[in-house]
């Protein structure tokens, strides 16, 4: 029952997630086509649902799978905004679906392949990787080649027929390759837990970095904003015009000066300005090497335990 319960919450964070990632990248990639965003959702409920049902023992695989989903509708809009301008909507939907449709039903085909496959969640052998990625080199070589689409066909007709022949290459590329592109997904999949594992192992160690972090930030703001109340003149300098500063504009000058971004719209004016900006920024170095170094040794003395 609680091995049931469990594999239920992980089943309804991968749907959360693939669902969460395809709205964001769909939104984002086309803020003025909502459609784009239900079109990738429901290519990502349609994957997820997917391999879910074929594949119930590779629930770990939602992750790459919405990971490249994503990726694969980021380099579509690029792609398609840079050299197919002029293509209808529905014909650029027909040209970004049909990869998706020809990885699934070559999917379906290797069943017991990539059922193996899947449930082994271990990674594949180095030695196998430019195997794994071979696939990605006529996929590039394709993408490279349509960039000179507006030189050689201009008029919406040409590009409309580019595009559909250059997805159609596209998907039987994906077609061919569906297990190393199952395997490539995998992989990145299994990274992913690993590193996310790590991380939840770093969580208090960081916190305690933050925690420090923060509260430098807060004092030095703190000692800005009283020194500029307590000088005749302004301490800061904004977009080159000298002016007292806020709380808010403190705290901001503080956080760029402790983690040595410095930007330049925010600079010292006065000389116990940069006095304490020099004095804050060297704070900050070293508080990123000790603090780096201490979360370091909580993560070593922890997998020695």
């Amino acid at each position: 029952m609680n091995r049931t319960a469990r594999i239920d919450r992980r089943w309804w964070r991968a749907v959360a997630f693939t669902a969460a990632l395809a709205l964001l990248v769909g939104v984002a990639a086309r803020p003025s086509d909502p459609s784009f965003a239900a079109l990738l959702l429901a290519t990502a409920a349609a994957g997820f649902g997917f391999f879910y049902v074929l594949f119930p023992g590779g629930l770990h695989f939602a992750v790459a799978l919405a990971n490249g989903l994503a990726v694969y509708a980021t380099l579509f809009t690029f792609f398609s905004e840079s050299n197919f301008a002029h293509v209808r909507t529905p014909v650029g939907y027909l040209g970004f679906i049909l990869p998706v449709l020809a990885f699934l039903a070559s999917a379906g085909r290797h069943r017991a392949t990539l059922a193996a496959l899947v449930a082994s969640e271990r990674l594949r052998e180095t030695a196998h990787f430019p195997r794994l990625l071979a696939w990605l080199v006529p996929i590039t070589l394709i993408g490279a080649a349509s960039f000179a689409v507006p030189e050689v066909a201009p008029g919406r007709a040409a590009e409309e027929a580019i595009l559909l022949v250059a997805m159609a290459a596209v998907s039987l590329v994906v077609a061919a390759a569906s297990r190393d592109v199952v395997a490539f997904l995998l992989d990145a999949s299994l990274l992913f837990e690993t590193f996310f594992a790590r991380i939840r192992r770093l969580l208090i160690p960081t916190f305690a970095f933050l925690t420090l972090y923060s509260l430098l930030v807060i004092v030095f703001a703190c000692i800005y904003r009283l020194v500029d109340e307590a000088t005749p003149g302004p301490l800061l300098s904004f977009a080159g015009q000298p002016r007292e500063m806020s709380f808010a504009e403190a705290l901001y000058f503080s956080v760029v000066t402790l983690s040595t971004i410095g930007y330049g719209d925010v600079v010292p004016f006065a000389p116990a300005a940069r006095a304490l900006a020099s004095i804050q920024a060297v704070l900050g170095v070293l508080l990123l090497l000790f603090g780096f170094a201490e979360i370091m040794s909580a993560s070593r003395g922890r997998d020695e335990r």
